[in-house]
């Protein structure tokens, strides 16, 4: 099985449901390029979306910036 890996959700897992593959691509074509408020890196995440996984995994464990 692929492994799937964006900026919104990180790993995504069950991954050989099509439907999970359709929602992916469907995420992966609205996504834009901007700059995440927490790490300050560029990402392709959604609109709406302020921080990478990464930072928001961590803002999740209790970190702030």
């Amino acid at each position: 099985m692929p492994i799937y890996h964006d900026d919104n959700f990180g790993t995504w897992n069950n991954m050989d449901d099509p439907e999970m593959v359709s929602f992916y691509h469907k995420c992966q074509r609205t996504n834009v390029t901007k700059r995440c408020q927490g790490c300050e890196k560029i990402v392709n995440i959604q609109p709406h979306y302020a921080y990478c996984n990464t930072c928001a995994d961590k803002i999740e464990r209790g970190m702030e910036f």
